[in-house]
């Protein structure tokens, strides 16, 4: 009997021990961390698929970015078409503005133009100027008409506000008078917008070794800076004196050139010397 009741204590005993082993696994957080442990792939699984579902809208961006690039090199070449086009409309222009003659203005001063002359006049009796089929014509304003036809330009005479007398020697006397006291005379308004040019070609007649006080009113008026300007004169036996010079103070910007000094009465016999000055010196 006492061996029996031995054996039943024993028993007891094991069986709770097992009961308490079991209790005590619910309370440890060691098998919470070992789940999370192996759920960590599979998010990081699910986050590397996110990334690869995100690929096909990178590829969208780079298609709609290679049409925005077709797009942006069509306007482009469109924009590159309007240049071009406007360069040749450009060229057109400036082949135009080139022509002969286009750039180049003969200027002149002469009696005839700036003295009430009376329509039977003499020229045998007035010197300077000369009658012909085309009517009245001063040497100046021949030489000039000769330079524009071979230059293929216009003409432009000075014209004072005040005439000249008809008879030559007073004319030469008022002259003399107008340089002692350095006198310029009133102008009428230009026909031609004179800074318009780039080529002057200036004939005038000498007086008494210098130019016309008339000339001088011209160029004060005008800066003729950047430009070229020929000079011509008639004379009668003093050539150009220092008118070259003159205009060169004058217009210290301008390129003065001598062109040629024609001799009053020679004028006529000059004509393709005239010419061909032109034809040697144009731009």
């Amino acid at each position: 009997m006492s061996i029996l009741l031995v054996s039943l204590l024993f028993g007891l005993c094991a069986c709770g021990n097992e009961n308490g082993a079991a209790a005590g696994g619910q309370d440890s957080p060691a098998p919470q961390e070992a789940v999370a442990d192996t759920q960590e792939p599979e998010t990081a699984g699910k986050e590397e698929e996110t990334i690869e579902n995100e690929e096909p809208a990178q590829g969208n961006t780079e298609q709609e970015s290679a049409v925005a690039g077709t797009e942006a090199a069509a306007v482009t070449q469109a924009a590159a078409g309007d240049t071009a086009a406007a360069a040749d409309t450009t060229s057109v222009e400036t082949a135009e503005s080139s022509a002969p003659g286009s750039n180049a203005l003969a200027v002149y001063f002469s009696r005839v133009g700036n003295t009430d002359f009376p329509d039977d006049v003499d020229a045998d009796s007035s010197a300077s100027i000369r009658v012909d089929e085309n009517g009245l014509m001063g040497n100046a304003g021949q030489i000039a008409a000769w330079i524009a036809d071979e230059a293929g330009c216009e003409t432009m005479e000075i014209l004072t506000e005040e005439t000249y007398p008809v008879n030559y020697n007073e004319t030469v006397d008022q002259a003399k008078q107008e340089q002692n006291v350095g006198f310029r005379p009133m102008l009428k308004a230009d026909e031609k917008a004179v800074e318009d040019y780039d080529t002057i070609y200036l004939v005038f007649p000498n007086w008494w070794g210098d130019l016309p006080m008339s000339v001088y009113s011209f160029l004060d008026s005008h800066d003729l800076s950047g430009k070229t300007v020929n000079v011509f004169v008639t004379h009668e036996g003093s050539r150009f004196s220092g008118t070259v010079g003159t205009i060169q103070e004058l217009e210290p910007g301008a390129e003065v050139l001598e062109g040629l000094a024609v001799q009053g009465a020679n004028v006529t016999d000059e004509e393709q010397n005239i010419r061909q000055w032109v034809i040697d010196h144009r731009n």
